[in-house]
């Protein structure tokens, strides 16, 4: 296991449960035990010193203040290197690296002849990224199968055939390149199956070069010496330390001032909350009863519609459409159909006369009342505006505020990105003139001199952001 100690899992329990208690020697003793081992591992993820030191720094600090969310006290080995995973991975997608990486040095310990540290970097080459990085969790940070798949998000059952397939991958992969490297002129056939000396190896010739191997006696007996595999990826040159990164951590978990720091350093590695499914319709019959009443409602309106509509229920033999004599107990609004279909009234005042067929006394025909409607008046459109942003510095400090204004009518305003060691996000709507801001984050923990970046709007605007240390 590379030139780390053993650490007891006895001693992980009391670790977890002592950082629960808060107790203040909980976290150097963690850091003394881990932080060499884990800062390897980011230094695997990241490549660059100084962005591995800040990811071991900020995945510490989350462990301190989510120690709470671990479910059991067993499993802090697996989400310590979970939250250090994570960490690492959110600093390569959100491009939080240098341009140019500078590499670790080596760690003092490590024994091993560079022609053998050649051959192994090449087999593992041969291995997929996956592979890699479960049989250096496995066999160098020895993790069980319960703490791999608490690190990988998989079953313990997943992690150990994973493991097992990468550990066979290695040992053809191994075999194949020690026999390019050493059996070319004992073996006609390795020249022709693994081309030129100098070219590296991939898995489509390993996997030729193995099952050769299997049947060669020649080449069986130099490939033989896979079974020297294990021992030679723990001989691995791993990164060295950093002495000055202990100091920062504990300062950083322990400083009363850097409070606002250590919640937004865990902030950063809580997921984001699940939106809540909607409750479905209980299927009870008190529910169904405003349905039922809401349908009844439509269809007596429609079948009042229909019945009021010109030529419904008239005579077919008569042209002309029967008078209806309202009752003593009938007002003359009762009768009238809706408004869209309302005759206009006469303007006399008195009835006119109509000639009944059952008797020569004339009927009065009672009119129409002239209802009015109110009707708004139609608004004129406001044009929509443009939306002006203006940037902001950070001055020994972490955050500032980016302002956003409406020019010239309402705008629809949202944050789509940021680039850059800044994080920002918000939305909404503004009236012409009106003003809103944006609370943008610095991302990294250490300031180093300045910095810029900026923040994106879905309007296009781009807003900067600077900072001086």
């Amino acid at each position: 296991m590379a030139a780390w100690p053993s650490i007891d899992r006895d001693a992980d329990q009391r670790l977890a449960q002592a950082l629960y208690a808060g107790d203040p020697h909980a976290l150097p003793e963690i850091y003394d035990s881990y932080a060499p081992r884990l800062f390897d591992y980011c230094h695997v993820l990241l490549r660059d010193q100084e962005a591995a030191a800040l990811a071991l720094h900020d995945s510490l600090i989350t462990v301190q203040e989510r120690i709470g969310h671990i479910p059991d006290a067993r499993l802090f080995r697996g989400w310590l290197y979970a939250v250090t995973r994570d960490e690492c991975l959110r600093r390569r997608a959100y491009a939080e690296l240098p341009a140019e990486r500078q590499r670790a040095p080596e760690a003092a310990g490590i024994e091993a002849d560079e022609a053998t540290r050649r051959l192994v970097h090449e087999a593992l080459l041969v291995l997929s990224g996956a592979q890699r990085e479960a049989l250096d969790l496995s066999l160098r940070h020895e993790l069980d199968p319960h703490e791999l798949a608490e690190v990988l998000g998989v079953t313990p059952h997943e992690a150990s055939v994973h493991v097992a397939q990468a550990r066979h991958d290695l040992d053809d992969a191994f075999a194949a390149v020690v026999v390019a490297a050493t059996g070319r002129e004992d073996c006609p056939s390795v020249a022709a199956l693994a081309g030129p000396p100098d070219a590296p190896l991939d898995t489509e010739t390993c996997g030729k070069l193995a099952r050769h191997i299997a049947s060669c006696p020649i080449c069986g007996s130099r490939g033989s010496r896979k079974v020297a595999t294990a021992r030679l990826l723990n001989a691995m040159p791993t990164a060295a330390l950093p002495t000055a990164l202990r100091s920062r951590v504990l300062t950083t978990a322990s400083a009363p001032e850097l409070a606002d720091l250590r919640e937004t350093i865990a902030m950063r590695s809580d997921p984001p909350p699940e939106p809540e499914p909607e409750p479905e319709p209980e299927r009870t019959g008190p529910r169904l009863l405003p349905i039922f009443a809401a349908v009844a409602c439509v269809l007596v309106i429609v079948c009042g519609v229909f019945l009021l509509l010109p030529g419904s229920g008239e005579e077919k033999t008569s042209g002309r459409q029967p008078i209806t004599v309202p009752s003593d107990s009938s007002s003359a609004d009762d009768v009238l159909p809706s408004d869209s279909a309302a005759p206009e009234p006469s303007t006399s005042d008195t009835p006119s006369p109509t000639p009944s067929k059952s008797s020569k006394t004339p009927t009065p025909t009672p009119h129409a009342t002239k209802r009015h409607t109110h009707r708004p008046r139609p608004t004129t459109p406001q044009h929509p505006g443009t939306l002006s942003v203006s940037g902001c510095h950070m001055s020994g400090t972490r955050r500032c505020s980016v302002t956003v204004t409406a020019k010239g009518g309402p705008v629809d305003w949202r944050v789509t990105g940021t680039s850059g060691s800044v994080s920002a996000s918000g939305g909404g709507s503004l009236g012409a003139g009106q003003s809103d801001s944006v609370t943008v984050t610095r991302t990294d923990s250490f300031c180093f001199g300045s910095g810029s970046g900026s923040v994106r709007f879905d309007s296009g605007a781009s807003a900067s952001v600077t900072w001086s240390c």
